[in-house]
């Protein structure tokens, strides 16, 4: 269906992933041209030769100077970049009896610097042009502290704290940033995740809720709301009620 979305051109990073991988495709079903971005892998040639609205722009979202190179060719070759998808992302589990220092490094630099990155790439013509929407993928668990989560968690909880700092330094540019937060989805990436998982989802369901809002510009699209409004209120509890009511949730949830 051509026209569904206000966008023409939209890079995504991390097009090789469950989630951001089905946001592409429906992007182009709805007609429009999507720039898909991950480190060279079978699934990003996949993705790219699936769908002819689909380019692989194949790049490592740490190499800042590729990924600027990766924004100008896609600008010359697809036109200006409408909205980009800041998805690249990664899991590590956090186990307080055996702390892997690498692996909680390793996750805060793809996690943050390799967003920061991104956004670096593409920011400087959207403000130029002073139009441009530009949405970072977060996590419910990045609002407040659980089991298990430790890198992931301190990671998302950056990211949240950078995409409130832009929406106010973007105010009357012409640029709207969105932070989307899904809690549990089921993708190979929290597969490692060895507690709990409640209200889980799907992929295709997940990316289905992150289009139907993202058109709008909301600052924020979290789900699911239920899970949302909890973290939300536990964030916003004095540190023992809040850890307290983290429990409480866990013990109920079995």
């Amino acid at each position: 269906m051509a026209d569904k979305y206000p966008w023409k051109v939209a890079w995504i990073t991390g097009a090789s992933g469950a989630i951001c991988g089905d946001v592409a495709r429906r992007l182009a079903d709805g007609g429009v041209k999507v720039a898909a971005t991950a480190r060279p892998s079978e699934a990003l040639d996949r993705i790219g030769s699936e769908h002819e609205n689909i380019t692989a722009y194949p790049a490592d979202v740490l190499d800042a100077d590729a990924l600027k190179d990766c924004a100008a060719k896609i600008a010359g070759e697809l036109g200006a970049i409408d909205l980009l998808i800041a998805g690249a992302g990664m899991y590590e589990p956090f186990d307080i009896d055996d702390v892997d220092v690498a692996g909680f490094a390793k996750t805060m630099d793809l996690n943050v610097s390799g967003v920061m990155n991104t956004v670096a790439s593409a920011l400087p013509a959207m403000l130029a042009r002073r139009s441009g929407h530009i949405a970072l993928m977060g996590s419910l668990f990045g609002y407040t502290g659980w089991p298990g989560n430790g890198g992931y968690g301190a990671s998302k909880a950056a990211i949240i704290n950078l995409a409130e700092s832009l929406a106010l330094e973007l105010r009357k540019t012409g640029v709207d940033i969105t932070l989307v937060s899904p809690g549990f989805v089921d993708t190979q990436l929290n597969a490692s995740y060895e507690g709990k998982k409640h209200f889980v989802m799907s992929p295709e369901r997940c990316a289905k809720r992150i289009l139907k809002r993202l058109p709008g510009r909301p600052y924020e699209i979290a789900f699911p709301v239920q899970v949302a409004l909890f973290l939300k209120l536990v964030r916003a509890m004095p540190n023992g009620v809040g850890r307290a009511m983290i429990r409480a949730f866990i013990k109920a949830m079995g």
